[in-house]
């Protein structure tokens, strides 16, 4: 876990639903995400497809590459999106699993290089667009 921050060879867990982006989990009954086995390349087609039902960001869940400071949740030097989620799960009192679920992309992940299996114990709830869940 020791990647330099800036070298962009880390994949974001949080992409958008656009062309050479995989898919790599389904938003279940639960709310939570599940995670694919293999990831999906997500082509314009797929996006096509899924966008006729709404935000796919809502139902699914993209890695594609980290933009560091690219990105509007870029701090500077690192990802604050994990953070916020794991600080939000904590304030609930959300029980995390300890253990390390399957994932495709924990080698170059970049919430994982961050911040270790910590990471893991929350990613599942994390849904990267909420705009349709804050409408129910």
């Amino acid at each position: 876990m020791s990647a330099d921050p800036t070298s962009g060879d880390r994949t974001c867990p949080s992409a958008r639903c656009a062309p050479g982006n995989r898919l790599i989990g389904v938003r279940g009954p639960d709310g939570r995400i599940a995670a694919v086995r293999t990831p999906l390349p997500v082509t314009e087609d797929f996006v096509a497809a899924a966008s006729e039902h709404g935000p796919p960001e809502a139902r699914m869940r993209f890695a594609g590459r980290c933009a560091t400071s690219g990105c509007a949740q870029w701090t500077g030097s690192r990802c604050g999106v994990i953070d916020r989620v794991m600080a939000h799960l904590d304030a609930l009192k959300v029980p995390l699993d300890p253990g390390l679920p399957p994932c495709a992309i924990r080698a170059t992940c970049r919430w994982f290089d961050q911040t270790g299996s910590t990471a893991c114990a929350g990613c599942s709830y994390v849904v990267t667009d909420t705009r349709a869940m804050a409408a129910e």
